[in-house]
């Protein structure tokens, strides 16, 4: 589906990325690890075409994703910077329907399956009572989640995801988790998620790339993570625990009292 040859990328005399060579397939849920700077939203910025000045080569299906016209790119791969909207002005109804425009043809209106995926996500992240309010009189968590919707209703193949558990309160985790887990069930779309939010990307991914100084450098699944992985991606002293539930790793931090 998505193929990394040899990426790197330099900002400002910079190296920010190093000679990345991965592959991801359809149907995995992919989680991008390591400690800030380490490269992981400069990755995924550089394959949604937001840096292109990188040297190396994207394959989107095989096909050279720099060859790629913006409207069909667009309906291929959907993009979730951190935060940010493009226009706090809109209601959050019509903030939504425009992730659908990509699809739209000139002049045409929006077709009768575009308001009914708008309304699926509405009610899955449980927007239903803010869809007439502007962006910007909504709360961090309802932000959060339109923004979040905003993407899955895109329909891309192929979903990014930057720290999407930011400004996320705990039942909203649940809702996350969900879609993503839905969206890649069909086994035609693919997700990856650059995060710092470890325990939410255990219980989620089927897969682990952990990036360091702008490579990666070890890959792993769930069950694999270890105290020791953790100190030495993070630095930090942790224990590992398994949920009751599933049996996948919940790590935590020693706190001293």
């Amino acid at each position: 589906m998505l193929t990394l040859n040899n990426i790197s990328l330099t900002i400002a005399d910079i190296e920010i990325l190093k000679n990345i060579t991965v592959e991801f397939f359809e149907g995995e849920v992919i989680g991008i690890i390591g400690k800030p700077a380490s490269g992981k939203s400069a990755l995924l910025h550089t394959i949604a075409q937001y840096y292109t000045h990188y040297n190396g080569e994207i394959l989107f299906n095989a096909k050279p994703i720099r060859v790629i016209k913006k409207r069909e790119l667009a309906q291929k791969i959907s993009f979730q910077p951190a935060s940010v909207f493009y226009n706090y002005y809109l209601t959050l109804f019509d903030y939504l329907l425009s992730s659908r425009i990509p699809y739209k043809t000139f002049l045409s209106s929006f077709q009768p399956f575009d308001y009914e995926i708008v309304n699926k996500y509405i009610d899955h992240f449980e927007l239903q009572q803010y869809t007439a309010q502007p962006l910007m009189l909504l709360s961090t968590d309802t932000q959060a989640r339109a923004l979040l919707a905003f993407h899955f209703i895109r329909q891309a193949q192929l979903l990014l995801l930057d720290d999407p558990t930011q400004h996320l309160s705990l039942s909203s985790y649940q809702k996350l988790h969900d879609a993503i887990i839905r969206y890649c069930s069909t086994g035609k779309n693919c997700c990856i998620i650059a995060s710092q939010d470890i325990n939410f990307l255990a219980q989620t991914v089927d897969k682990f790339y952990i990036m360091e100084n702008g490579s990666i450098v070890e890959s792993c699944v769930p069950a694999d993570l270890t105290e020791e992985l953790i100190k030495n991606i993070f630095g930090v002293d942790v224990f590992i625990t398994r949920n009751i539930y599933n049996g996948k790793p919940n790590v935590h931090l020693y706190f001293e009292y």
